[in-house]
């Protein structure tokens, strides 16, 4: 439904939000729902994003920020909108080593994400969730 109805599409980044998304590479998450890709920072600080999963070989992407804008104000806090906001809209392009003719990814219409105002009281490694288009 979301392929065909930009309304449906624009409504699943806060409502992906609501479930625990923690997972690893390839793997299903907690709430059985397939993953279509992954994402991290490399050691070197390198957006990284994995497409490749069981059901479909799409390519890896290594990448550089090329520009950003802030999410917009009304854009969901976070899980129960309790977060401290969404984190900024970005347009990636790869870097060497891109695999399955993948060249850019675009991050828009993001939930929750944002880090802390401070990293006081909270453990020495920490994840926060977000969800985008």
């Amino acid at each position: 439904m979301a392929a065909t109805s930009a309304t449906v599409l624009a409504t699943l980044p806060n409502f992906a939000l609501q479930y625990n998304l923690n997972t690893h590479p390839g793997s299903q998450n907690p709430a059985n729902l397939l993953v279509s890709g992954a994402h991290w920072f490399t050691e070197g600080g390198i957006p990284f994003f994995d497409l490749d999963t069981t059901a479909a070989k799409i390519g890896t992407i290594p990448c550089k920020k090329d520009a950003s804008a802030p999410a917009p104000a009304d854009a969901s806090k976070g899980q129960g909108g309790k977060g401290n906001g969404a984190v900024p809209w970005l347009k990636l392009s790869a870097k060497d080593g891109a695999t399955g003719n993948l060249q850019e990814v675009y991050r828009l219409n993001t939930a929750g994400g944002a880090a802390p105002a401070t990293c006081a009281g909270m453990p020495a490694t920490f994840e926060i969730q977000y969800a985008a288009e």
